[in-house]
């Protein structure tokens, strides 16, 4: 769903803030299944919400861990890998950076044998590190795949908080948080319908109900005081938020493209008091 989110941003009305041409081979018939059940079943303003916050938040994600790198961070763990396309459209970033991609292991065996199908070799600098998260230590994960932590590292963690448990994200924040001082993450996290406006609460409902009818429901939701709370709890400072409005203003120039707040961004950073200084 989240891919072919990606895939159609460019075919909506401009400006189009990310090409990511490989999101639609990647998802196959399966993703082309699952865009045409949202086309049948979910209003075209609703739609390019979510197609456009789709796009936002990997842009985001893409700017932030460039970012990360001009400032010399050689490592970068994307949680929840998924269909997640960095490693194949960046090549100009991958001899100076390793690319963890973390997920289940069913999920990332289906993954490489669609990049298998593709003809699109795997670069030597991605490490496929397999984990469930609801069940397994994600820093004996890494570890195993050649992760440093004594090194800074950016992750980022997209699109997976709301399918959790909340022990598993308490298990996961405390895990990034032993990371090296200076270690940056972004995450996403979707709102409680209670602090949605009409238009969110339907697009939440869109999304959650496609995502159940396909198995995954929707576990865990936070407002913006309880996701920075959390972060806080676990000892990261530096907490930002990024949101829908801070998006029109950063990427589409004050342009409408109908966003509504559903799911938030947030970054933090792992300070030098943290437990692994």
């Amino acid at each position: 769903m989240a891919a072919m989110g990606r895939a159609v941003h460019s075919d909506g009305p401009p400006p189009h803030i990310l090409d990511d041409w490989l999101a639609a081979d990647l998802a196959g018939v399966e993703g082309r299944a699952i865009l045409d059940n949202m086309r049948a079943n979910v209003t075209p303003d609703r739609l390019q919400a979510f197609q456009a916050w789709t796009a936002v938040r990997t842009r985001f994600v893409e700017d932030f861990v460039e970012s990360a790198v001009a400032a010399g961070v050689r490592q970068y763990v994307v949680l929840g890998a998924g269909l997640d396309s960095f490693a194949y459209r960046h090549a100009e970033l991958l001899e100076r950076l390793t690319i963890f991609e973390v997920d289940h292991p069913f999920s990332q065996a289906w993954k490489r044998r669609r990049l298998d199908e593709l003809h699109i070799t795997l670069p030597h600098n991605v490490v496929f590190a397999a984990v469930d998260f609801e069940t397994q230590s994600l820093l004996d994960a890494l570890k195993a795949s050649g992760f440093a932590l004594d090194q800074r590292a950016v992750l980022s963690w997209i699109g997976v908080t709301m399918y959790l448990a909340r022990e598993a994200i308490d298990a996961t924040l405390a895990s990034i948080v032993s990371c090296a001082p200076g270690t940056r993450i972004a995450l996403t996290y979707d709102q409680p319908p209670d602090v949605l406006s009409d238009k969110a609460r339907a697009l939440l409902a869109d999304v959650s109900g496609t995502a159940a009818k396909y198995g995954e429901p929707f576990v865990s939701l936070f407002r913006q005081d309880e996701i920075e709370r959390l972060l806080i709890e676990h000892g990261f400072d530096s907490v930002t938020h990024f949101g829908a409005d801070e998006a029109v203003s950063r990427y589409f120039g004050a342009t409408d493209v109908g966003m509504a707040d559903v799911q938030r961004l947030v970054t933090a950073v792992v300070p030098k008091s943290s437990p692994a200084a």
